[in-house]
């Protein structure tokens, strides 16, 4: 590291050198709680001094061993057992060690209250947007059609949510988008002007994991990964699969974390034997899935970015995705996969592609090669043009 404490216990800093605060909500390595724990690795890899913020009791051992082994300096934060003050003591803890350590820039992904006390501190803050998520009472009601009333929840709880992506906003003037449909949405729900940046594909830890190669030559698997909630649309999956299974063999799984409990479990009751469902496995055995499947599929109503696809991507996967959100900007149609409007269409191009080992191999090759353009370190590198353009302002 390029720094070092006086006496009294300040940082001096070298030229050209940046201290860089992470705010996350949790250190995890499963799902989008793995994005500020990669970013803050690929900052530390450039020789920047970082510090890594979250609560405390929603941190994984793992993900603490992992950040510090990188020699990032973990702080966790305790959630009070006070009810009333339970989500705004956290702010002010957050605040005055910001206030102690001084950094130059505070890169957060966290949520309001964490947000808030980046703010406190009076240290410049970068947000990155990473899109709006509506309809969350559809979700919680979902499989049940929603009635007059659920339709006037949902528009509330919708009002509610765009009012809390404000006032996070309004924290800052330093906003990277994750994608160039979120830099659109951004200025369309909010007025709020913003660069993009795609974040990167599979871990270290990936990489080094090599699977066992004994998969059935006649048997076409399918891969999707995600949080296991209704918006991702594992159940469109698990239809489509149960309608191919009697004339096409054809195999589905499905890795996520933190699952909805009813979901999964209306998951479990719809499917066959050919779906499998696997909760929050280790990086070495989603590597393993990514490297044996031979076609990543995805659903995701919220598609902002879609970490998973480029994972499969840089395991030479070609994606087979609905036309959400950034989809057609993370997967090339026809080129590294196919992007389908309809549930017809989907079955269409998963029919298309297993039935051609050398169209998929072509569309993986492809993918591959485009996820190589998105990395880790490249990602960090944009963030780093920003925050030292931003210190000059």
């Amino acid at each position: 590291m390029e720094y070092y404490k006086s006496k009294k216990d300040s940082y001096c800093q070298k030229e050209g050198i940046l201290k860089i605060a992470v705010v996350s909500h949790a250190a995890d390595t499963h799902s989008g709680s793995r994005a500020p724990i990669e970013l803050a690795k690929a900052f530390a890899k450039k020789g920047h001094e970082v510090f890594f913020f979250a609560y405390k009791e929603i941190s994984k051992t793992e993900a603490i061993k992992e950040l510090k082994y990188a020699k990032i300096d973990v702080r966790l934060i305790k959630i009070p057992e006070n009810k009333l003050l339970g989500k705004l003591l956290p702010s002010f803890a957050l605040a005055k060690d910001l206030k102690r350590i001084k950094p130059n820039i505070i890169s957060t992904q966290a949520k309001l209250p964490f947000i808030l006390g980046a703010k406190l501190s009076g240290i410049p803050v970068a947000y990155t947007y990473m899109g709006t998520q509506l309809d969350i009472w559809l979700d919680r009601i979902f499989p049940s059609q929603p009635n007059y009333l659920d339709n006037i929840i949902n528009i509330f709880l919708n009002w509610l949510i765009k009012l809390n992506t404000i006032i996070q906003l309004s924290t800052t003037k330093h906003i990277i988008s994750l994608s160039k449909y979120c830099k659109g949405e951004l200025n369309r729900l909010y007025h709020k002007k913003s660069s993009y940046v795609f974040w990167g594909s599979r871990t270290d830890l990936m990489a080094k994991t090599q699977a066992n190669k004994t998969k059935s030559n006649s048997t076409i698997h399918l891969l999707s990964v995600s949080r296991i909630v209704p918006y991702k649309g594992f159940h469109t999956q698990i239809e489509t699969v149960n309608e191919l299974t009697p004339k096409f063999p054809i195999k589905l799984t499905i890795i996520g974390s933190y699952p909805d409990k009813k979901y999964l479990n209306y998951l479990k009751k719809i499917k066959n034997q050919n779906t499998q469902i696997i909760v929050n496995p280790s990086d070495q055995i989603l590597s393993k899935y990514y490297q044996s499947t031979d076609i990543y599929i995805t659903c995701d109503k919220f598609l902002f970015f879609g970490m998973p696809i480029f994972e499969a991507a840089s395991f030479g996967k070609p994606t087979v995705a609905f036309d959400f959100a950034s989809a057609k900007e993370v997967v090339k149609n026809h080129k590294t996969g196919i992007i389908v409007s309809t549930k017809e269409e989907f079955k269409k191009a998963i029919i298309k592609l297993a039935n051609s080992k050398r169209e998929r191999q072509k569309l993986g090759y492809n993918a591959q090669k485009f996820s190589k353009n998105y990395t880790w370190g490249s990602a960090a590198n944009f963030y780093l043009k920003q925050f030292k353009k931003w210190q000059k302002h």
